[in-house]
């Protein structure tokens, strides 16, 4: 993911301001620049240790996106590493997975738009919704697996509302929670 070519098309990226109070900041660079700041954060972006995993990694984003298509490769790389970057994985498992999720997202509004077209029959429309739905589907199955692998899973709290300790039993009364530290 070298830049390449000698284009020097100015490119508008916006900078994440560091206080959350003020307001964003807008610097033009040439495309080579903002190539060689990302390529150089590949690892960061895709939360790999190797380089040649994360641009591989990119270039699968790059791959699955569908539509609109980019005016060339270089705002394809940028715009691959922009929506990897967003699902901010932590570890190659995380990175993969939201390939995964960045390419069914993809393929499920490919078929919507196609469902909503015009001059199309109804057996046709109801299969694109169809296919759609079912990718959806598998979006969000995606979705509580990167939950589970980033520990937000929701873990449902258990009440208990009525003890009953019988003769020689005992009962703890009070809040009760399981911890992983073993005390020395």
């Amino acid at each position: 993911m070298k830049p390449c070519g000698t284009n020097k098309k100015r490119v508008k990226a916006i900078q994440r301001p560091e206080q959350p109070d003020s307001v964003t900041a807008v610097v033009e660079k040439t495309r080579e620049q903002l190539l060689g700041e990302l390529a150089a954060n590949v690892c960061k972006l895709t939360g790999t240790l190797s380089y040649a995993v994360g641009d591989r990694i990119i270039h699968q984003v790059a791959s699955a996106q569908v539509w609109p298509k980019a005016e060339d490769e270089d705002t394809h790389l940028i715009e691959a590493m922009a929506l990897i970057g967003e699902m901010a994985p932590q570890n190659a498992t995380e990175a993969i997975l939201a390939v995964q999720m960045i390419a069914t997202n993809e393929a499920a509004l490919m078929f919507i738009r196609r469902a909503t077209l015009e001059d199309q029959s109804s057996e046709a429309s109801d299969a694109n919704v169809l296919r759609a739905t079912r990718l959806m589907r598998v979006f969000l199955q995606q979705l509580e697996a990167v939950q589970k692998l980033k520990g937000k899973a929701g873990q449902q709290p258990l009440t208990v509302e009525q003890v009953h300790v019988h003769q020689g039993g005992q009962a703890i009364v009070g809040s009760v929670s399981t911890s992983k530290e073993v005390a020395p």
